[in-house]
């Protein structure tokens, strides 16, 4: 697997896709941060929605960089449709650990905030990141070319279902029930988490993260497991 990840870094840096989505997280992280201090917590949570969309348009990136000819020829080589699926979603996890750590360690080098995070706030933020980037990834996974031909069609179902998921607690409060809360990507939930972090006890911040943490992996499962049956040589 690490030789599948290795290659498909080095494939997708090749390609000069990743610019784009990467430039844009990180501009918008430099702009946040342009005026000093800032709020510790309140900070990393809109810095986390950054990551969230951006890694979002990441996964759709990555995802659709490899030419179907290529893709197809890797899929023969690992004998499995699925261990190719599963190397993307490592590789994309590996990207965005990494954006993950620089969104919450920029502003600490740089004294950014208004008094010391602190090694506590520094871990929630970083976790509270990666769960929102891998969010972002698991929501891509089903809108590349593989999955939805039309890039346009891709790109505004992806716009809806972002829009939709910031807005989470503002739609649970018109929808009453528990039916938006498990439907909707928990992107809202977790900046909330994030935002108001000091104010909750420990148990309910990891509730909300394992609630984020079992939805990423229900997507990426469901994902797997349509790959594993599908003909990607149809798309040659």
């Amino acid at each position: 697997m690490r030789t599948l990840i290795a290659y498909m870094l080095k494939s997708y840096s090749t390609s000069q896709r990743y610019f784009a989505p990467v430039a844009a997280i990180i501009i918008f992280v430099l702009f946040l941060y342009t005026y000093k201090p800032n709020p510790v917590m309140s900070s990393y949570a809109a810095t986390g929605i950054i990551l969230f969309i951006g890694c979002a348009w990441l996964g759709i990136s990555f995802l659709n960089h490899e030419q179907a000819v290529q893709r197809q020829v890797t899929i023969v080589q690992l004998r499995s449709s699925v261990k190719y699926s599963l190397g993307g979603i490592l590789t994309l996890a590996v990207l965005t650990s990494v954006l993950a750590m620089l969104a919450v360690m920029y502003p600490v080098l740089t004294g950014s905030f208004a008094e010391p995070a602190g090694i506590y706030r520094i871990a929630l933020a970083f976790a509270g990141h990666l769960l929102l980037g891998m969010l972002g990834v698991s929501l891509s996974l089903f809108l590349q070319t593989s999955w939805v031909p039309k890039a346009s069609y891709a790109t505004g179902l992806l716009l809806i279902i972002l829009i939709l998921s910031v807005s989470g607690l503002k739609l649970a409060d018109l929808i009453p029930g528990p039916l938006v809360p498990l439907l909707l990507p928990p992107a809202a939930l977790l900046m909330d988490a994030m935002m108001h972090a000091e104010e909750r006890s420990l148990p309910g911040l990891l509730g909300t993260f394992a609630h984020a943490m079992a939805y990423i992996l229900l997507l990426s499962a469901f994902y797997l497991y349509r790959s594993g049956r599908m003909d990607y040589g149809r798309h040659l």
